[in-house]
């Protein structure tokens, strides 16, 4: 395994964040730091996710930091965020972990590097809880969206939530013509899968109909349906994907506009906030 690929549950997590933020080369930096567990770093005081940015070097770099924060929040609240830990993970979390990582893990015991480690019941049990907390919370997550609006027809629910979303992450302007004039389901589609954005089982639903149109229309519709921001991480996947073609890099250069504009205001916003 390359020895910049996650190891563990924790350094998966951060990595997943990172890729959803377009911020993958401060990977390294919060590894060397042991800086690893983001979903502590997102319930942190100011002071301390301060002081963390400063160790592994993004501080200076206030864009980073605000989209690092807002990625890290967006992740952190949904309830599917570990549906789809690789098996290698599953299967060697326990025994490949760090040691300061396996210090935090109560009960657990150590062994000699030439001895194989053993799992004790209680870690076992302390896993089984994590595992049954988090299904629970999503199952809970679905009732609170199908109960939401009970008397809606499900084609009127989805069409209006496809529209909600497509205005929150920026893409309601982009839409049509990301339909009619882009190849989506090839190399963005892989791109985006590499980066953690979509996962494996999503692509079995972005290629099963038949015409271009109609996939482009199932992959941006699961883009804007992601409970975090996709705008700006789809953008520059896009921009990598099919550089030669004038028609989606006249897109993607509009949509740098829109990109730079919003975090000029949302950076006006916070400013009088304070």
């Amino acid at each position: 395994m390359a020895s910049n690929e996650p190891h563990n549950l924790l350094e998966w997590q951060l990595r997943c964040v990172l890729n959803r933020a377009s911020l993958l080369q401060y990977y390294e930096s919060f590894i060397k730091h042991g800086e690893c567990d983001v979903l502590q770093l997102s319930k942190a005081e100011d002071r301390k996710f301060k002081d963390v940015m400063e160790k592994v070097g993004m501080a200076k770099q206030s864009l980073h930091v605000r989209r690092f924060k807002s990625t890290l929040l967006q992740w952190a609240k949904d309830p599917g965020k570990n549906k789809h830990v690789p098996s290698y993970i599953k299967k060697s979390d326990d025994s490949t972990m760090s040691p300061p990582q396996r210090s935090l893990k109560p009960g657990t015991v150590s062994f000699s590097t030439t001895k194989k480690s053993s799992e004790v019941p209680q870690l076992k049990k302390s896993i089984q809880e994590i595992k049954t907390k988090e299904k629970e919370e999503l199952t809970s997550y679905k009732s609170e969206k199908k109960t939401a609006h009970p008397k809606e027809d499900t084609p009127q629910k989805y069409t209006q939530s496809v529209i909600k979303d497509q205005e929150h992450h920026g893409l309601t302007g982009y839409y049509d013509e990301l339909l009619d004039n882009t190849v989506l389901d090839k190399m963005v589609l892989d791109n985006l899968i590499s980066r953690c954005i979509l996962m494996i089982e999503d692509r079995e639903e972005i290629v099963k109909p038949t015409t271009q149109r109609e996939r482009n229309k199932v992959l941006l519709d699961i883009l804007t349906e992601r409970p975090y921001p996709t705008f700006h991480l789809f953008k520059d996947v896009l921009l990598e994907s099919d550089p030669n073609n004038s028609c989606v890099q006249e897109i993607v250069k509009r949509m740098m506009s829109t990109e730079s504009r919003d975090e000029h205001i949302n950076w006006q916003g916070h400013e009088i906030g304070e």
